[in-house]
């Protein structure tokens, strides 16, 4: 299991905070607390803390873990010669995950540009994800697989 940890917390120059003289650990308590309330959200006790969710957009099913860019998959369902051949199309999210928060619904908090300005994504871009994920934070109503870090 992965212990907790906020992307950039390290980095996040949180002399602002006074923890200049923080430790690691410190630094990404400090940065989980202003990501949730950027998020409006409450932060997660340690052991509560979730590292990684998979959910479904339309046919596009998606997985946003801590540390890293949303990955997807979308099916393509094509008719050639009288016959039916399904592929899966991969898709990648252009903004690495901070936080994901518990909630109805959950809320995935990247580095992407906040929901105010941020354009939706054309549909028919194959890389981009559904208009939905284009903002931050992204809105998870029914997650199918949650997994939490190991605190």
């Amino acid at each position: 299991m992965t212990k907790f940890f906020v992307p950039g917390a390290a980095d996040a120059g949180l002399s602002d905070a006074g923890l200049s003289d923080a430790g690691p650990s410190d630094a990404n308590e400090a940065a989980y607390r202003r990501l949730a309330e950027l998020a409006a959200m409450v932060p997660a006790a340690p052991g509560r803390r979730i590292r990684q969710v998979a959910f479904k957009v339309g046919r596009e099913s998606w997985t946003a873990e801590v540390g890293r860019k949303m990955t997807g998959t979308r099916p393509e369902h094509r008719r050639r010669k009288g016959e039916f051949t399904t592929t899966t199309e991969k898709l990648s999210g252009h903004a690495t995950v901070l936080a994901i928060f518990d909630g109805t619904p959950f809320t995935v908090v990247t580095d992407g540009e906040q929901a105010a300005s941020a354009p939706s994504a054309p549909e028919s871009s194959p890389s981009a994800p559904e208009s939905s994920l284009s903002t931050n934070p992204i809105l998870v109503d029914k997650p199918s697989r949650v997994a939490y870090f190991a605190d």
